[in-house]
């Protein structure tokens, strides 16, 4: 069976900057750039079943109070236009969330203290035999490639796996790991590209030291080089030097920095000795999309058997028309059996 695994949210607010016009016009196109989308997942990549992950105030926030610190002060920097055209994407989503639960046998997930992205990963995770696409244009989903599993790019018509990446036409694209990061850097059509083993990998280990910046999760060792000297292991090396942990990993592991870690009321700053390896295992928790705590999966995996084993007696066709109508999704009328199609498409059916 082959699954479309959709970061709802994600997604669809992503659109909000790759459409343009009035705040009206911009959500009708975002709607109708998704069904696009899904449309072409079903009828070119021949999707069986779709299962789109909602967004939850993440478990993350408990332990690691800062997470995505950065995200909640550029929310208080917005103008009134741009928090009335939030409101409008938030009140469109949320309608668009409804008819995915009510209206189509597509499997839709959410819960309390659940990102997406830990849906996404625990999906595939206990569906080992089956063939996955991840759809979303977000790096983070690097890190869960295999080879019964791909990511497709949406906006930029992008198909992601482990061996290549393909573009609309179907050709290969130059692709690179930044050390600086760990995020994918994507280069022209080439027919000649080398291909680092399991860069997908050292993608996730290069951001567990690097930290990130996006959501507040800073660097388990600041400064260090993603190449070392003669006197000093980087990144690189450390990585070619996993498996067998020797010199090189756990010279970088083992190092010790000097951590900020609050300034009191006399403006005394509190240093703490830190190792890598502790800081490393830390972000570790915040970044790997499989190393959610025992009882974060165990609520996961209740949430996704409870939602599989619900069987939806619903017909599609008319209830689609509707959801067209109300949002003025004219030209996807025109394709209203296509979408039917894999709306209609339960997870039992297969």
């Amino acid at each position: 069976m082959k699954f479309a695994i959709i970061d709802a949210s994600s997604l669809f607010y992503r659109m909000q900057y790759v459409t343009h016009g009035d705040s009206e016009t911009k959500t009708g196109l975002a709607l109708h750039l998704i069904f696009s989308n899904l449309r072409k997942l079903h009828k070119v990549l021949k999707v069986d079943h779709f299962v789109f992950a909602l967004d939850s105030k993440s478990w993350r926030y408990d332990i690691y109070p800062q997470y995505k610190a950065s995200r909640r002060v550029a929310r208080l920097k917005k103008t009134s236009k741009e928090l009335e055209e939030d409101a409008l994407f938030y009140e469109t989503f949320n309608d668009f969330s409804s008819f995915l639960i009510d209206k189509t046998k597509c499997t839709v997930l959410k819960e309390d203290k659940i990102e997406a992205d830990d849906f996404v990963a625990r999906w595939i995770q206990l569906h080992p035999e089956d063939e996955h696409i991840i759809v979303s244009g977000d790096s983070d989903f690097i890190q869960l490639l295999d080879s019964n599993v791909k990511i497709y790019d949406g906006i930029n018509e992008r198909l992601i796996s482990t061996t290549e990446i393909l573009d609309k036409n179907n050709q290969s694209l130059e692709f690179s790991i930044d050390g600086s990061s760990g995020k994918l850097k994507i280069g022209k059509p080439s027919i000649n590209n080398i291909i680092e083993n399991e860069w997908w990998k050292k993608a996730l280990f290069i951001k567990c030291i690097r930290g990130d910046i996006g959501d507040g999760i800073f660097s388990a060792f600041p400064g260090v080089r993603y190449k070392g000297t003669s006197k000093k292991t980087g990144i690189n090396e450390a990585w070619e030097d996993r498996n067998s942990m020797g010199y090189n990993y756990n010279n970088l592991m083992l190092q010790k920095w000097s951590k900020l870690l609050d300034v009191d009321k006399n403006g005394n700053k509190i240093i703490k000795e830190v190792y890598v390896k502790d800081e490393y295992e830390f972000n570790r928790r915040l970044i790997d999309l499989t190393y959610q705590p025992d009882n974060i999966k165990n609520i996961m995996d209740k949430v996704i058997i409870n939602t599989i084993q619900k069987e939806k007696k619903i017909n599609i066709g008319w209830d689609f028309i509707k959801f067209c109508q109300k949002h003025e999704l004219n030209n996807l009328l025109k394709e209203a059996h296509d979408h039917a199609k894999y709306l209609n498409a339960g997870y039992n059916a297969f």
